[in-house]
């Protein structure tokens, strides 16, 4: 979508909700935007290592999910955590259960509330207390369970309500409770996310 100078005053003046974020045309330099109480926030794609961990999750997760009826996973979808000012966060892959999934929503807007479980992959470029502040943004608004996927150190962090957070390393596996579903038997071995690139 060509870029409109127009959106960028509107930016300017003042702050955008979530509808209107949704409105905006692609940024021209290619990158990534959320919205941050109402603020368009910039971030740089994410480099062919990123998708392929990304890739590697959603496919694991979506069979399980699917063949369970256990809700919906989705990548690069805006969840709302916040309203008034709007707050819209993309996670690299995201898990919404059943029980959140309102009946007669807009599939076309922004999903209305964090997703149950959120994956974060960290980029190079990314900065430690941004994602640990992330992280909490997520927790706050109810999302049950936060990876945070370090392909650098090949490391998954999980973050909960209910537990200090976990770093998992070598040949750990990710489970079921580990992902907040309600079915048992989901296993996700670390190995496989990491996987080498032939």
């Amino acid at each position: 979508m060509p870029y409109n100078d127009s959106m960028t005053t509107l930016v300017a003046e003042r702050l955008l909700t979530a509808d209107e974020f949704l409105e905006l045309p692609d940024d021209p330099l290619g990158r990534r935007m959320e919205l941050c109480d109402g603020r368009i926030a910039f971030m740089s794609q994410p480099g062919e290592r990123h998708a392929d961990v990304a890739l590697r999750i959603l496919l694991a997760l979506h069979p399980f999910v699917s063949m369970h009826w256990l809700g919906k996973v989705r990548n690069d979808v805006g969840f709302v955590l916040r309203w008034n000012p709007d707050r819209v966060v993309a996670p690299d892959v995201g898990f919404i259960a059943s029980e959140r999934l309102p009946s007669g929503r807009d599939t076309v807007r922004h999903f209305p509330a964090a997703p149950t479980l959120a994956v974060e992959i960290v980029s190079p470029n990314d900065v430690a207390d941004t994602v640990t502040a992330k992280v909490r943004e997520y927790l706050a608004a109810g999302s049950a369970r936060v990876w945070v996927v370090d392909p650098r150190r090949r490391t998954v962090t999980l973050y909960r309500h209910d537990a200090e957070p976990r770093t998992l390393a070598g040949n750990s596996t990710l489970t079921s409770d580990d992902a907040g579903f309600a079915a048992d038997g989901f296993e996700l071995t670390l190995d496989a996310i990491f996987a080498s690139d032939e």
